[in-house]
């Protein structure tokens, strides 16, 4: 930064479960500390908070508010919109709602990291919650023009792909200054050594509609390949109803990573449907050198280029096999896939990060 210290201002949505974004967060606050503003904040569930300024917004007293935060969805652009930030003289915002919504100080500078803009408003066809009912869509018509004037607050954007670029410029008309992937602890993965790959295909992750996991399963039951699903849910006895009958698929609930580290030292790959804004998963996989069969749309198609994997163009059964089948006599070497993967370390985005908002800090203020 400049010689003199300023006042700085850390925006994100809500911070009461410690999830993708606010793991990116995390990382903002400690490579610029400053007073932290969120519509409603748990430091006891959110730990990295615990020591710092925190002002949250006028809903962390309303019934409920840490466990049922989504209820005041359509509260949160005013909730926002009320910060007073007049003494800061950077806004760092971390984005996938409402967040962009504070107002700076007129000669303040502020930066704003987006995730996505809201999906559930913009994207329906990843988050289908503002089309559920008449309510809902009244719900979205309303709060639509409340995010596209918010979008307009930021001097700066960056998107954590090109995918979230590209939507950044079709919703909002803006352009993104930087895409910063997100950081991914690649470390934590490299030590794992293929074994075999007598357990087949893997699933880590949440069992939830998004991430297809019901596609996995009807590719496996036309490949008849074993799927090693690891993960619990909302849908969890959805899926293992799906599955009933089908020997090649298990189902191993939540695992320590010692343990899923054991199942992917004996997996072929890593099978991957969601449509993501960026994807965590591929490049965790790739860390421990798995190639993965992805759906060709969205963040993880920017990362799992065709020597690292297979990328399948439906989110259907029928195109998943295919892309399994496409995998069938290809090798991959496991270093190779690491070396891959690090780019995306937590390391590499403090570096891009810092960078970048030291230099429009210093360009801001010269």
């Amino acid at each position: 930064m400049t010689s003199a210290p300023k006042k700085i201002a850390l925006v994100h949505e809500w911070l009461t479960i410690p999830a993708g974004s606010e793991e990116v967060f995390s990382e903002m606050c400690q490579m610029f500390p400053g007073t932290v503003f969120g519509s409603i904040i748990d430091p006891d569930r959110c730990k990295f908070l615990q020591g710092m300024e925190l002002r949250p917004s006028f809903l962390q007293n309303w019934p409920m508010a840490k466990q049922r935060y989504h209820l005041y969805a359509p509260l949160m652009p005013w909730a926002f919109r009320r910060m007073d930030l007049s003494e800061f003289d950077l806004v760092l915002s971390s984005n996938h709602s409402f967040a962009h919504s504070v107002r700076k100080r007129p000669d303040a500078l502020h930066i704003c990291y987006y995730h996505t803009p809201a999906r559930w408003l913009w994207v329906p066809e990843i988050d289908n919650r503002a089309t559920k009912s008449p309510i809902h869509r009244l719900i979205a018509r309303y709060l639509k023009p409340l995010d596209l004037e918010a979008s307009k607050h930021p001097d700066f954007l960056l998107a954590n792909s090109e995918t979230t670029a590209a939507r950044l410029k079709k919703f909002y008309g803006r352009d993104t200054y930087r895409v910063i992937h997100p950081p991914v602890r690649t470390h934590l993965w490299r030590d794992v050594q293929r074994e075999s790959e007598d357990l087949g295909f893997l699933y880590w992750g949440r069992l939830i509609d998004y991430k297809k996991v019901d596609v996995l399963i009807e590719a496996v039951r036309q490949t008849g390949d074993k799927l090693q699903i690891v993960g619990s849910g909302p849908i969890e006895d959805e899926l293992k109803a799906q599955a009933a009958g089908m020997p090649n698929v298990t189902f191993h609930g939540r695992l320590p990573d010692e343990e899923l580290k054991k199942v992917m030292a004996n997996c072929r790959a890593v099978l991957f449907a969601a449509y993501e804004d960026f994807g965590i998963v591929p490049v965790e996989a790739m860390a421990a050198g798995l190639p993965v069969v992805t759906y060709g749309v969205g963040g993880a198609s920017e990362s799992v280029l065709p020597e690292f994997g297979v990328q399948f163009p439906e989110q259907t059964p029928e195109s998943l096999a295919e892309g399994i089948r496409a995998l069938s006599g290809r090798s991959f070497q496991p270093d190779a896939l690491k070396a891959h993967a690090a780019q995306f370390d937590v390391e590499v985005f403090r570096q891009r990060y810092r960078e970048t908002v030291e230099e429009l800090y210093a360009r801001h203020y010269a």
